[in-house]
């Protein structure tokens, strides 16, 4: 069965700043033929970075990236995943954030891990299975 993996936002600006453990990492998901993939709340969050830098090649930039990457739907089940977390973290007197949450949410319902290096954040959700670089 192939691997998957979704990526955090992390890990597509690590891997722009040609950081040497990012770029390890995606080589060996390319190696390994992992399908690789991200969340649209992920995509808006580098978008963001992208116009706020004011360089056309930074969003150019961005746009390709997605193109290698699938962007996981927004489903009513990580709709309803995301209510769940939210509210079942407010009751452990947790928050990690409503975009956190979001990708979180979306990540665990197409049922793939995630990739990020704020792993602490991350384990706090629930049956999210999350790897770092």
């Amino acid at each position: 069965m192939l691997s998957t993996v979704c990526f955090d936002t992390i890990f597509p600006v690590a891997s722009a700043r040609r950081d040497p453990q990012a770029e390890k990492r995606l080589e060996e998901y390319v190696a390994g033929e992992t399908k690789m993939s991200t969340t649209p709340t992920t995509a808006c969050e580098l978008f963001k970075g992208a116009y706020r830098s004011g360089r056309k090649e930074s969003v150019a930039r961005v746009r390709k990236a997605l193109t290698f990457l699938e962007v996981l739907d927004f489903s009513v089940e990580a709709y309803e995943r995301f209510g769940r977390l939210v509210n079942e973290l407010r009751a452990k007197g947790i928050s990690i954030g409503d975009l956190d949450t979001m990708i979180a949410s979306i990540a665990f319902a197409h049922g793939e891990s995630l990739l990020t290096s704020d792993r602490e954040h991350f384990e706090r959700v629930p049956g999210l299975t999350v790897e770092t670089w």
